[in-house]
């Protein structure tokens, strides 16, 4: 029972259309104190900017599967992974539990002599399957299996694959809109993120597979967008219909940004995703980008 109360919690815990999921982000500090500066990394998890659970939670985990930086000319360089096994408490009381925080936090110093330009930072979670069956003894069952994987199932109640992508950018001298990464589900930033002050308007792509995202009548595609200083605190966001693979907002406060999009996708023989027939019903994809204002 206590093992499948955890498989469950990971499960709820994965898909960003709830309004209660959690996502997945980048903090990427820079520091210009002293020349030539430095960017301070690590991995966000759960609802609250920067740091709200650890990545290996017993109450919902993801596992990373790549984290790298992206220099301006398209060269990645991997980065420290978090641990991936799930979390253990290191010592416990009457009243709590101990966890160590592995939320991948590094140092990226640049040099003298480094490329100007904008870095790119990704983090990609593992693509996992979530199977909810009834077997053939009548059993309600969950497994973290594709939907063919599964031997003795009488009934498919939810058969679905889910996937994160986080991005944030460090600038180096002047801006320059950055290039796709190749995510699944992107988000591209179109203003410059170097220099955001309060009120700017950001402009942003959203490309799901490659092409423009844009909300129709069967799927309101659209972006949310909150801040340290502004939504999270009382749980709103801003909110933006994406238009052609285009969203748009005003930043209300200084702090650290997130921009979120969610995209659910039904497998279809003849769709962008016919070669999850038999797999999946659904896929789920989530997506971010992480920024700050001054």
């Amino acid at each position: 029972m206590k093992s499948t109360l955890a498989l469950l919690a990971v499960v709820l815990s994965a898909f960003p259309l709830s309004a209660r999921a959690h996502s997945l982000w980048i903090n990427a500090h820079e520091s210009h104190a002293h020349q030539p500066p430095h960017a301070m990394v690590s991995l966000g998890w759960g609802h609250r900017l920067p740091v709200d659970d650890i990545l290996n939670s017993p109450n919902g985990r993801i596992v990373v599967d790549r984290f790298s930086l992206v220099d301006p000319a398209g060269d990645r360089t991997a980065l420290l992974m978090p641990d991936a096994a799930l979390a253990e408490p290191t010592a416990t009381s009457d009243n709590m539990a101990l966890f160590a925080a592995d939320l991948a936090s590094q140092k990226i110093a640049f040099m003298a002599d480094s490329a100007e330009g904008v870095y790119q930072l990704e983090a990609v979670s593992q693509a996992n399957f979530y199977t909810q069956y009834i077997d053939t003894k009548g059993r309600k069952r969950l497994a973290l299996k594709s939907r063919d994987a599964i031997e003795g199932i009488d009934k498919v109640l939810m058969s679905v694959k889910f996937q994160a992508f986080a991005k944030s950018v460090v600038t180096l001298g002047d801006w320059s809109e950055p290039e796709p990464l190749g995510h699944d589900l992107e988000i591209i930033p179109r203003s410059d993120l170097g220099d955001v002050r309060v009120g700017d308007l950001i402009e942003v792509d959203v490309l799901f597979h490659g092409e423009p995202l844009t909300a129709t009548a069967r799927s309101i595609e659209y972006i949310t967008a909150h801040g340290t200083g502004f939504g999270q605190s009382d749980g709103f966001s801003l909110f933006s219909y994406i238009k052609d693979g285009r969203a748009q907002f005003r930043v209300q406060s200084s702090g650290q940004w997130m921009i979120s999009v969610s995209h659910k996708d039904d497998v279809t023989p003849d769709g962008p995703m016919k070669d999850l027939v038999g797999k999946a019903d659904q896929v789920y994809h989530g997506a971010s980008l992480t920024f700050f204002v001054r």
